[in-house]
């Protein structure tokens, strides 16, 4: 099955109208492995913003060259893979939708805005791997950048979350991928917007900090999920394989 799927997307990518949603869904695929091999492997898990600060310096120290890769990677997996797969399934979810695309049209929002908060959200943490272990840098400035990080990671979880519901919509009601996954997709936003607030509660390892765990790891699911939908799809959407009428 696999290599016949191979040669179904090397013929289609050479027509001028291929199915180019099949890309996509492989642009998507590469974002999930290359952000897991960046953001997860090789930066793991940094201190929690009420960690000691020597434990923070430490972690840095350690890790910091390895954290900056590690960065690097996810933001290179975030603006040349996971863009391409937001603008093709806007693409595809916009054909089957018709008028006005307003749901697949905020997927794009929905996509941008990820990778935007994200990218700025990260600088935080880039800092204290750069200067943790300078000894110029003082505790205070540590704690403060640690406190900026929480709300600044956590705000991801909004435009995550409009990504996902947006989305969902349009799957459930078009079926133009697998209907259960708009299931998936609405579970994931609705723990990436709950999740968005875990600062408030004020504890590192709460509650809502595990749902917002959680609600990562259901963008992740919902994301690769789709990409395979995409990738599995062997027709267009009615209002790209059905020729307009003219009067």
């Amino acid at each position: 099955m696999i290599p016949q799927l191979r040669n179904d997307i090397d013929r289609d990518l050479q027509r001028p109208a291929g199915r180019w949603w099949r890309l996509a869904g492989l642009f998507g695929l590469g974002w999930f492995v290359l952000f897991a091999v960046g953001a997860i492997i090789l930066q793991g898990e940094p201190p929690a913003y009420d960690a000691s600060v020597a434990e923070v310096r430490q972690f840095f120290t350690d890790n910091g060259t390895q954290f900056l890769v590690g960065d690097y990677l996810a933001g290179l997996a975030f603006l040349l893979l996971f863009l391409p797969f937001v603008v093709g399934l806007r693409s595809l979810l916009g054909a089957a939708e018709g008028g006005p695309q307003i749901a697949s049209r905020l997927v794009l929002v929905g996509g941008l805005a990820t990778v935007l908060v994200g990218d700025t959200a990260t600088v935080f943490q880039d800092t204290l791997a750069l200067g943790a272990g300078n000894p110029e840098l003082q505790d205070a400035t540590i704690r403060a950048f640690l406190y900026a990080n929480a709300p600044a990671i956590a705000a991801i979880g909004l435009p995550a979350a409009l990504f996902t519901l947006a989305a969902s919509l349009v799957i459930w009601t078009t079926a133009v991928l697998w209907r259960w996954l708009a299931v998936v997709g609405v579970l994931a936003g609705v723990l990436l917007a709950v999740g968005a607030a875990f600062p408030v509660a004020g504890d590192p390892t709460g509650p809502l900090w595990t749902i917002r765990f959680l609600s990562f790891i259901g963008l992740l699911v919902f994301v690769v999920s789709v990409s395979i939908a995409m990738l599995l799809r062997a027709e267009p959407p009615a209002s790209l394989s059905t020729p307009p009428t003219h009067a």
